[in-house]
């Protein structure tokens, strides 16, 4: 058994800009000869930084991205950073 998900961590707040990661989980469980193992991955697939000019997001590799991009591929962040907006 396998489950992948997306987290977000953050913000980290730096002199009034805000740095969001996300990044792709992995759980993994097998059950071979009586024996359970389980194992997980944890790897950053972009960063947003937000800022009294903006959002803006990019991948790991440097490349900025939409912010449209950015919201198909990460599930829940397009509320999350609304909400940290309006704080």
């Amino acid at each position: 058994m396998e489950k992948k998900e997306v987290a977000i961590e953050g913000p980290l707040t730096i002199g009034g800009i805000k740095v969001y990661v996300a990044a792709e989980v992995r759980i993994g469980c097998t059950n071979s000869k009586g024996r359970l193992a389980c194992f997980g991955t944890k790897k950053p697939t972009y960063t947003v930084i937000v800022s009294d000019s903006g959002k803006r997001a990019f991948t790991v590799q440097g490349e900025e991205v939409t912010m449209e991009r950015l919201t198909e591929d990460v599930a829940g962040i397009e509320a999350l950073l609304e909400s940290q907006c309006v704080q």
